[in-house]
């Protein structure tokens, strides 16, 4: 699924979210979301990783670390579920990785999107 500045897909186990430069904010909870649901629906038994691409500079607003909560918690809520990797840049991936935490789940940072979807697949 791809909309303007940021899209989603699918890949062997791996749910994988790229957001673009120029993205706004709103779209992460307004549009990301439903259709980051609409993956966890699809693919929930086969979902062992996914995998969050960031390449916006504008920092993250309160609102959207909750969206990014909430979307890792759905996702420890899968029943194969275990690794959520994230791309991004310094403090951007710093923030992350200390906004979401989920039992059962491991978070860690990357530089690389090939990298992280290996990770998250095979751990």
């Amino acid at each position: 699924m791809t909309d303007r500045n940021w899209e989603m897909t699918y890949e062997d186990g791996v749910h994988v979210s790229v957001f673009q430069q120029g993205m706004e904010l709103d779209s992460f909870e307004e549009a990301a979301y439903p259709a980051f649901e609409e993956y966890l629906t699809r693919h929930r038994e086969a979902l062992v990783g996914s995998v969050g691409v960031v390449e916006l500079d504008d920092p993250f607003s309160d609102g959207v670390f909750a969206v990014w909560q909430q979307a890792a918690q759905r996702c420890g809520e899968l029943p194969n579920y275990r690794r959520l990797a994230l791309v991004a840049d310094g403090i951007k991936a710093v923030s992350l990785r200390g906004e979401v935490d989920v039992d059962g789940v491991t978070v860690e940072t990357f530089e690389d999107r090939e990298t992280a979807v290996e990770w998250a697949r095979n751990g």
